[in-house]
């Protein structure tokens, strides 16, 4: 068996700390032998941690793609779907001199940061995939 780079973003983990009002969170991704990591900042009310969790998320898988799509986090939400409690994200993307609006969603079964960022990364998967063509 080789030992071949992996070919899909993988997370890693994402680290909150609390300072004075603001949430910091980081967020580590690796693709291929890369350590990607990146940081938000936003209110510790509310869903504040999440947007957090996925700006940096974004931020670092802009990182990955060295640059080849943009994104931004539209709205961030608690949502209930089929009897499904999930963290849904709206994302902006910029590719190719196109911008469109794409949903993502996680389902959550624990850690609300990890699925934020999850759902970050599921709302942009597919721009990821032909940004790596």
């Amino acid at each position: 068996m080789t030992n071949t780079p992996q070919k899909r973003l993988r997370f890693d983990r994402a680290e909150t700390t609390r300072q004075e009002e603001q949430c910091l969170v980081e967020v580590t991704l690796s693709f291929a032998d890369r350590i990607l990591k990146a940081s938000a900042r936003e209110a510790c009310e509310g869903v504040g941690p999440l947007k957090a969790a996925a700006r940096a998320s974004l931020e670092a898988m802009e990182q990955a793609v060295e640059g080849r799509f943009r994104c931004k986090l539209a709205d961030l939400d608690h949502v209930s779907a089929l009897g499904k409690n999930l963290i849904a994200v709206l994302v902006d993307v910029d590719f190719e001199g196109k911008q469109v609006q794409v949903f993502g969603s996680c389902q959550l079964s624990g850690n609300e940061i990890d699925a934020a960022v999850k759902a970050a990364l599921n709302a942009t998967n597919r721009f990821f995939d032909l940004a790596q063509k």
